[in-house]
C-alpha cells in the first residue's frame, strides 16, 4: 500500500512569505525521503492565513 501526505499551508500573519514557502517544503521533501507516494498542498484563495493561494507556483 502506498501512503500520501496532505498539509494545510496555514501560518500566521505577518511571517515572512519567503520562509513559509521555504518551511512548506522542507515538509515535504522530508515526507518524500520517509517513503511518501504522495503529496497534497491544500489552497484556498480568500483565507488570510493560508498563504499560498496557487499550490502549482509553490511547487514548481
Amino acid at each position: 500500500m502506498n501512503l500520501g501526505f496532505f498539509i494545510m499551508p496555514l501560518h500566521p500573519l505577518g511571517r515572512n512569505y519567503t520562509e513559509i514557502l521555504k518551511e512548506d517544503r522542507e515538509l515535504t521533501l522530508i515526507a518524500d525521503r520517509l517513503g511518501f507516494a504522495e503529496g497534497f498542498i491544500g489552497e484556498h484563495v480568500t483565507d488570510a492565513i493560508e498563504r499560498i493561494a496557487a499550490t502549482r507556483t509553490a511547487a514548481a
